[in-house]
């Protein structure tokens, strides 16, 4: 926490560590894959504090105490000054379900991905009253138990846009800070959910709103001005009703040094093996209809298809975790994608040559670097991503120059010059480009490479992180402490009341 003083408090809806049953009795801790145990492990691990999260293990609860909380990492060989306290939540079954698969992504996911036909706006009150409002509050809750004098509040995403103001009913002077992972999208998405001026409400009651872009910011200022807020574009910063917060881009980064020097003892060796040596061409994202899949195989197909010279010579390795599952949305894109990969393999396949590996099981992290070594060019292709660490990682990782390919709609396409840019819907485009990454001399793939390396290297994950509580010290010194209410037309939620 360097000299902000007191101890850190993140929430989130996401936990960084579960814990699973092994049949036998025993309970094992797993490192859950994500892009934000990526950003806030590495600090919790070395500041420690305390990190409030949902409960998802099948054991999660059996090794808890009676406060709901357990050390983490939970590992024989990690010593304890580099655990910290995770503090768990559990929530009825159908809260939970209205809450995270019902307001989160079925409401502000699509819309924030400018998704809007996706997004279900006729059951939004039913998931606002049922799931989203009451699940805030329980997070909220959570924190006043936690808090003391001098801490931090490190609210992140958009599962909890309400807790800043939550908080801040019953501790008017604490420091909270948010950061907003996804896009924020402008006005003609945003205005269309009921509920808009209450997330903005929430959010303004935060000293900082961290977001991964200018655009993303300039997008939140002026959806505010709508919902009837004051704002100033010069200062980064937006008044509504007594509340005032300041808003600002902070590029979420990786930690280099990390992807840079972990061991993987040759497995990248093995792994060419397996594919016989081919040029190697990996895609990794959890499934979702925003991270652009379908397209990108359609794009490796059309490759194939026009370069007819490359059948046999190429592989594309897509790894692709599950998500999100029960969703309508989600089920019909994965087997979409299945059919699709399917009968392309059989067609174009043959004993020795499969033309697209498709694995809907995640890795960890040292395997997966192991990947991230062994391929010729990373395939970086969403419709719309916030940031996408992946390709930072897949940079970070190697040493040897690669070939990066990145849709110009992912945030990190904006720090990342040296990459090939490319629309990820316009197949044509997207194999003409993996057939430039294949070709690219090797003075070109260094330079480019050298290019990405610094970028990645200097704006990495810690000086995000300083960079953020930094600013968010100075905006809460220049903040008011002004009294906060609840939302006006909700009298029997005036507070958050401390449990006993």
């Amino acid at each position: 926490m360097g000299d902000l003083g007191g101890k850190m408090i993140v929430v989130s809806n996401a936990e960084p560590y579960k814990h699973e049953s092994k049949g036998d009795g025993e309970t094992v801790c797993h490192e859950v894959e994500g892009g934000l145990t990526t950003a806030m492990n590495p600090q919790m691990r070395e500041t420690g504090g305390v990190w409030i999260a949902y409960g998802r293990g099948n054991s999660d609860f059996e090794v808890v105490n009676s406060e709901g909380e357990v050390s983490v990492p939970d590992f024989p060989d990690v010593p304890k000054e580099k655990r910290y306290t995770l503090k768990r939540l559990d929530f009825p079954p159908e809260r939970y379900e209205k809450f995270y698969r019902g307001y989160a992504n079925r409401v502000l996911w699509p819309i924030f991905h400018s998704f809007p036909t996706k997004a279900d706006l006729q059951l939004e009150g039913e998931f606002w009253s049922e799931g989203y409002l009451p699940c805030n509050k329980e997070y909220s809750r959570s924190v006043i138990d936690v808090y003391e004098p001098g801490d931090t509040v490190w609210v992140h995403d958009y599962h909890l846009a309400l807790v800043p103001k939550l908080v801040k009913n019953e501790i008017p002077d604490a420091r909270i800070g948010v950061f907003w992972h996804i896009p924020w999208p402008p006005w003609e998405n945003f205005g269309k959910i009921p509920h808009r001026k209450r997330l903005l409400e929430g959010l303004a009651a935060a000293d900082l709103i961290g977001l991964h872009l200018d655009k993303y910011a300039d997008n939140l200022l002026r959806c505010a001005e709508k919902c009837g807020a004051t704002f100033d574009l010069g200062s980064k910063s937006f008044k509504l009703g007594k509340e005032e917060a300041q808003v600002k881009a902070y590029p979420l980064g990786v930690d280099f040094e990390f992807f840079n020097g972990t061991e993987t003892n040759g497995k990248e060796l093995d792994i060419r093996e397996k594919y016989r040596d081919k040029k190697l061409v990996l895609g990794v994202d959890r499934q979702d209809y925003t991270k652009g899949i379908p397209e990108r195989i359609r794009a490796f197909k059309k490759f194939l298809r026009k370069y007819p010279g490359y059948r046999e010579k190429i592989a594309m390795v897509q790894r692709t975790p599950t998500s999100r599952t029960g969703i309508t949305e989600y089920d019909r894109e994965k087997s979409e994608i299945n059919r699709g990969v399917s009968e392309f393999n059989g067609n174009f396949g043959n004993h020795d040559w499969t033309p697209i590996n498709l694995f809907w099981k995640g890795i960890p992290q040292r395997k997966l670097i192991a990947e991230y070594r062994a391929a010729d060019v990373g395939l970086v292709t969403p419709g719309l991503d916030g940031m996408n660490l992946v390709s930072k990682e897949f940079i970070a990782a190697n040493q040897k120059p690669k070939v990066l390919i990145l849709s110009e709609f992912a945030g990190s396409a904006e720090q990342l010059d040296g990459a090939i840019h490319v629309n990820p819907y316009d197949s044509d485009q997207v194999a003409r480009a993996i057939k430039q990454a294949i070709e690219m001399p090797e003075a070109e793939k260094e330079e480019r490479w050298k290019g990405l390396r610094k970028q990645v290297k200097t704006e990495d994950l810690s000086s995000w992180s300083e960079k953020f509580l930094s600013d968010l010290e100075k905006a809460h010194r220049l903040g008011s402490t002004a009294e906060f209410t609840l939302f006006e037309d909700e009298p029997e939620e005036k507070q958050v009341i401390r449990r006993n």
